[in-house]
């Protein structure tokens, strides 16, 4: 009986956590990359959530968990929109934030 009540707190600690990671990844599937660029503001506010220089809002909390495996892994598993959104922002950052770009990389790539 202590068994199944520890695996159904398991499973339910699992589909939170799953769930969790969806709703990351949808905001990158739903989000409209170009206007998020064009936001100079906006940018800077996740460039300062991305290196812990300031606050984080949920969407800043989300990139914050998907960095690792865009960086790491070619964003493994990511629908093909979710693909060419990162690689827009990726390339975006790259040309005009270079040095926040290297701090990023610094923080999250590994090997």
């Amino acid at each position: 009986m202590k068994s199944t009540v520890v695996i159904l707190i398991v499973l339910a600690v699992l589909a939170a956590v799953a769930s969790a990671q969806q709703t990351s990844w949808e905001t990158l599937e739903t989000m409209d990359v170009d206007n998020v660029l064009k936001n100079t503001k906006l940018v800077k506010r996740y460039l300062d959530c991305l290196l812990d220089r300031g606050r984080c809002e949920k969407n800043g909390k989300d990139w914050k968990g998907m960095l690792p495996r865009i960086l790491n892994e070619g964003c493994s598993g990511c629908t093909p929109k979710q693909v060419e959104k990162s690689d827009q922002i990726v390339n975006f950052m790259k040309a005009n934030h270079s040095e926040d770009w290297a701090a990023i990389e610094a923080k999250y790539k590994t090997g």
